[in-house]
């Protein structure tokens, strides 16, 4: 009986040891959680003040030129993807006497707890621009990213933008880049591959060079039915039947001149159309007499072990990491980027051998 009581007594303490210690850590968190609120507001504060990014590396275009920049559209929390890019597909800045560089853009989430992470990975890495602008408009995102881009970044001659769930054939970019850096004036008869270049070399050299935007088309309704909360688009919003021909949103590449027109076109409307590839590739594009072109290699939007299949019998530019298209893991971005490497490793040795 007496045993009994005593380990009742026991069982008491610890519970109530337990519930001191989960206590004191609850509000040891949550003190941690206001200073780092804290932080956080205040640096927003200042930023929106100072008209600035709260975070973003001055220099990162400090080289005389950049002949390509990957412009890689994030959100704060997407910490192992960024991580996974940086020692996969974006790990090459100088191949093919191809200059490049890459960056990464987050958008503002309130209370995201974060910011403290971001700003030492910023610190670290030297390639984060954490913008003011909600994380979730992805049009005013990628339109303050190209403004700050003019100001930052004018010696960039190509962009190619993309997001985060995708691995990108960078050797493949480097090549055509390169490509187009030799004989210019040059544009009939150039392949790589066994796909002409010469649609990308006729836009390079119009003396409208600023409709030189290259993608993979898409001609689409806008979505009419409300259940579709994300994508719904009312009659007010967009009356039409069919947006313009537009660029996936998985990539698209274009000059310095014709980022800086859309960019300029964008700015001119207080509350511009939110679905960013629709209104950014297609509804400007439109009005400035342009439009969308065919990039002339292809993407995959399938699975991961379908997309490494046809690497070794196509030429693929990009290839996406998503999880509602198939149950991927971080290391899908090795396994891609592994075998690219094993695909165009030979043509990147045999050129830096030769230089």
């Amino acid at each position: 009986m007496r045993r009994s009581r005593s380990n009742r007594r026991n069982l008491f303490f610890v519970i109530l040891l337990i519930t001191y210690i989960l206590f004191y850590w609850y509000i040891f968190k949550a003190t941690n959680a206001n200073k780092r609120d804290q932080a956080e507001e205040q640096a927003y504060l200042h930023a929106v003040r100072e008209s600035l990014p709260m975070i973003y590396n001055p220099k990162l275009c400090s080289s005389d030129k950049i002949d390509l920049l990957f412009l890689i559209f994030s959100s704060d929390s997407h910490i192992l993807e960024r991580h996974s890019i940086r020692e996969t597909w974006a790990s090459m800045s100088n191949v093919f006497n191809v200059h490049s560089q890459h960056l990464f853009v987050l958008g503002y989430q309130h209370g995201s707890n974060l910011y403290e992470y971001i700003s030492n990975e910023a610190k670290r890495e030297q390639d984060i621009l954490y913008l003011t602008v909600d994380d979730y408009g992805q049009t005013t995102k990628e339109l303050h990213a190209y403004r700050w881009l003019e100001k930052f970044c004018p010696n960039v001659t190509f962009t190619f933008k993309t997001e985060d769930n995708n691995v990108v054939n960078s050797i493949l970019l480097h090549k055509i880049i390169a490509e187009l850096k030799t004989n210019t004036s040059q544009s009939e008869n150039r392949y790589l591959y066994r796909s002409s270049l010469s649609s990308l070399f006729l836009a390079q050299l119009n003396s409208d060079s600023h409709k030189f935007l290259f993608g993979w088309p898409v001609v689409n309704k806008p979505e009419r039915d409300s259940r579709n909360i994300l994508y719904y688009v009312s009659y007010d919003e967009y009356p039409r039947e069919f947006y313009p021909r537009y660029c996936s949103s998985v990539g698209y590449l274009m000059n310095s001149a014709t980022r800086k027109l859309i960019t300029a076109e964008g700015f001119k409307e207080k509350k511009p159309f939110r679905i960013a590839d629709v209104y950014l590739t297609g509804i400007l594009p439109e009005r400035l007499n342009f439009t969308c072109d065919l990039l002339p290699f292809t993407y995959y939007p399938g699975t991961v072990e379908e997309c490494i299949s046809m690497i070794a019998r196509y030429t693929i530019i990009l290839c996406t990491i998503r999880p509602h298209v198939n149950q991927n893991t971080f290391l899908d971005y090795y396994r891609i980027w592994r075998t690219l490497k094993d695909v165009y490793g030979d043509t990147i040795d045999a050129k830096q051998n030769k230089s």
